[in-house]
């Protein structure tokens, strides 16, 4: 079987391809895609202004929170992302990414009303099954509704909700904790009694519904670059889509177990930084929500808009691997200033120095998800998207919180000395990101001369 890249129109029929959308069109479903992620980090990260509360009211230790906050929500999310990726290759994306959000945002609030660990842990699973179903189509989508030379600038902007989400997780719910902490437990009929951290659950979980509802507004686009049988068939078994992954696995692994390893870095710091503040710094969570919040939303913005800039520039100088180049040389420009950080003994001077760290080290964010779509066939862009989910977020987020939380634990042995933690997760995984950047260059340029003349059993 060979691939077919016209578009589902031109494949199906005699018809002309629909070809893509109006730009206004296209614009106005990556901004609700963009507000779709924006929420699912702050639906996710929330927990980590919350440390303390949940210690205190269930008496876990770090290493238990760590359990409760990553591999709970990480575990589920990476499996489950396997057969919505899937579906998302076959059936409507819109209502598959409007259902999720509606989903994820039931259960944020559903552990908003938790009375016991085993309840939190529930509600965490359910949140990561409902966000596993948004990146699959959501990329797909939005490759299909842009032009090459706009695709990478839609991709990153998308993305930028990664640093969004995440910083307004922590300034939004910096402001929500400070709030319901000063108004104290609330008694509601039937309900009963929420207590600060559980009435901030609650209050960032709702809103999802009425985002669910604005998603299926937007117009799906034409699939474009389907691979098809000769005999007409369509839908590709999954043994071909691991066939076709594992014939390329000098591109793909490298690529996705290296973005792994800076999602590592990331969600380590992102679980731990606003708790550093406050342990060793005597920052309120207020202050520290909203000081590392702020920071995060305008240095992700920065650097991964500036990424595909870098990419493009590299392209128009006839690299073929111009994704992966800006990858690597972003990655090593990031980890002095990351390492650095939280070694330099002031609140001030951490955040000073951690500004340059945190814009390169979000630029790989965009540029990642937009370097394995052209080389990927579009009945395949899905499930390609939940294989890089599932390792970046089983890799990243299970054990990237839970390695930092141990480092503290049973490395360093004490609660004071989460910084040297910080310090060496940034020390050991962004140089381990750099090396299979590094090492996957030249497959990925074959890969590059591959795309559209792919040739499957």
């Amino acid at each position: 079987m060979t691939v077919d890249t016209r578009t589902a129109g031109e494949a199906g029929s005699a018809e002309p391809a629909a070809g893509y959308p109006p730009l206004g069109a296209a614009n106005y479903g990556v901004v609700l895609l963009f507000l779709a992620y924006v929420l699912s980090f702050l639906d996710r990260n929330i927990l980590s202004l919350l440390v303390g509360p949940i210690r205190e009211q269930f008496g876990i230790t770090d290493f238990q929170y760590s359990l409760l906050a990553g591999a709970a929500f990480a575990l589920v999310y990476s499996f489950a992302s396997f057969p919505l990726g899937r579906l998302a290759d076959h059936y409507s994306r819109r209502l598959i990414v409007a259902a999720s959000v509606a989903f994820w945002s039931l259960a944020t609030a559903a552990g908003g009303l938790a009375n016991s660990v085993s309840q939190l842990f529930a509600s965490r699973m359910a949140v990561g099954a409902g966000e596993a179903g948004l990146a699959p189509p959501a990329y797909s989508i939005i490759t299909d509704s842009y032009r090459p030379a706009h695709f990478g600038y839609a991709m990153s902007f998308y993305k930028t909700g990664v640093r969004v989400g995440g910083g307004f997780a922590l300034v939004i719910g910096g402001l929500l904790i400070d709030y319901y902490t000063r108004i104290g437990p609330i008694d509601l009929p039937v309900i009963g009694t929420l207590q600060p951290w559980q009435a901030t659950l609650v209050t960032v979980g709702l809103p999802g519904v009425l985002l669910a509802l604005l998603l299926l507004t937007m117009v799906e686009p034409q699939r474009k670059e389907l691979a098809v049988s000769r005999s007409g068939r369509e839908r590709l078994p999954v043994a071909e889509f691991v066939r076709f992954i594992w014939e390329r696995k000098r591109v793909y692994l490298p690529l996705f177990i290296g973005s792994s390893m800076l999602a590592m870095a990331g969600y380590g710091s992102s679980a731990w930084y606003p708790e550093f503040l406050v342990r060793n710094y005597g920052l309120s969570r207020g202050d520290a929500g909203t000081s590392y919040g702020t920071i995060s939303i305008i240095t992700g913005v920065v650097g991964i808009m500036v990424a595909p800039w870098i990419a493009n520039r590299l392209a128009a100088r006839g690299y073929r691997d111009a994704y992966v180049r800006t990858l690597l040389a972003t990655t090593l420009i990031a980890t002095p200033p990351s390492v650095a950080a939280p070694l330099v003994g002031s609140a001030t001077l951490t955040l000073l120095v951690l500004i340059p760290g945190m814009v390169f080290s979000g630029a790989y964010l965009g540029v990642m998800a937009a370097a394995f779509q052209p080389i990927t066939p579009n009945q395949m862009r899905g499930q390609a998207t939940a294989f890089y989910i599932f390792l970046t977020s089983f890799i990243g987020m299970a054990f990237g919180t839970s390695t930092l939380a141990a480092f503290t634990d049973f490395l360093f042995q004490d609660d004071g000395k989460v910084h040297y933690s910080l310090a060496t997760m940034q020390a050991i995984f962004k140089p381990a990101g750099a090396l299979l950047f590094w090492y996957c260059l030249s497959a990925y340029r074959k890969a590059m001369e591959e795309a559209g003349k792919w040739e499957v059993a």
